[in-house]
């Protein structure tokens, strides 16, 4: 018996140790993993919000850590340079960084037709609702200046949809119009000062907007802008993909969930997107206006966009804004959004 004894004690102690080696290795990989996500402070990016905000994220042993920019262009120069793991912002800025050798993909979908053009003041009475050719050269033949239209820098969705609908569905001519780039911000607060004649706006601005002026008419929806256009996606970098996939398994998991809790609960939704968007200065009765209103659409599912995405990324060629050309498809990697849905 003592003979045993002693063997089972030595067994023990060969167990222990070689756990005692393991240990390390184990404790990693009970680690959260840590996942920095740029983002652009409009309502597309509220799934990502609400899953940081229910601790949806931690509870998937990821620990989020978020980033706000002010355009999508600025924001993919930060992943380009590795200074962000994801990106919640419009697909046409990670499409033109890949296009100049960025190494991004589209992961997943969050929001389609979420620009409008807005206009307020002397533009806005002029128009009285409806945007032709010839009420834009009567308004700079009655004024002395051209019209003066806000939106984000150049390789941008909201940029590239304006000029879409200016210089294709409207046919305004060039000579009239003054393109005036700026953030999302300042875009609002210039529109409501009277800075500009308008704007492209997109939720919670239009619901803020027309709250603080009733006055405000829209000039277009996003349908009218472009049909099916593009909005905001999630986009990660090829080394995060390589490195951690089963994280973002779990994170476009949750960001299906909470795409899904937007229509079914807008009220707990805005709540908690509040805490990000607001700050303070929003009411939730405001934001959840902004998530019931026609122009909030959440899709997560990447691949309905992706003919739409075709047709904006050739036009993006065709005024500059993208240099080449890719294979949009070649652009985004439908695996996690599969696994998210169980495909």
């Amino acid at each position: 018996m003592t003979t045993l004894t002693r063997r089972s004690a030595m067994l023990a102690l060969a167990a222990f140790t070689s756990l005692a080696a393991l240990a390390p290795g184990m404790a990693r990989a009970a680690d959260p993993v840590k996942l920095e996500v740029g983002y652009i402070p409009i309502l597309a990016a509220a799934p990502l919000f609400i899953v940081d905000g229910e601790g949806w994220a931690r509870e998937a042993g990821i620990n989020l850590k978020l980033t706000r920019f002010e355009s999508g262009p600025h924001a993919i120069q930060a992943m380009a340079a590795g200074q962000i793991d994801l990106l919640y912002a419009g697909v046409a800025p990670v499409l033109v960084a890949r296009s100049k050798g960025a190494d991004v993909s589209v992961i997943a979908n969050s929001a389609v037709e979420e620009m409008v053009v807005a206009s307020r003041g002397q533009f806005a009475k002029a128009l009285g609702g409806k945007a032709t050719p010839e009420s834009f050269a009567k308004f700079v033949a009655d004024n002395g200046r051209k019209v003066k239209i806000g939106t984000q820098p150049p390789g941008s969705v909201p940029d590239t949809v304006l000029r879409h609908w200016l210089f294709k569905v409207v046919k305004v001519d060039p000579a009239n119009v003054e393109i005036i780039s700026m953030g999302i911000e300042k875009t609002q607060q210039a529109l409501l000062a009277g800075a500009l004649d308008a704007a492209t706006i997109r939720e919670p601005t239009v619901t803020v907007t027309k709250q603080m002026d009733p006055n405000v008419a829209l000039l277009a929806t996003g349908a009218e802008m472009f049909p099916n256009q593009p909005g905001t996606v999630i986009a990660a970098r090829g080394p995060v993909i390589k490195d951690n996939a089963e994280a973002l398994n779990k994170l476009i998991k949750a960001h299906v969930r909470a795409v899904d809790l937007i229509a079914k609960d807008p009220a707990r939704s805005a709540k908690v997107a509040n805490e990000y968007l607001g700050k303070g200065l929003m009411e939730p009765a405001t934001l959840e206006a902004a998530f019931r209103s026609p122009g909030s659409k959440f899709v997560a599912d990447p691949r309905g966009v992706v003919p739409a995405v075709e047709n904006m990324m050739a036009y993006a060629k065709e005024i500059g804004s993208a240099e080449g050309t890719i294979p949009v498809a070649e652009a985004f990697d439908f695996r996690f959004y599969d696994a998210a849905v169980g495909k």
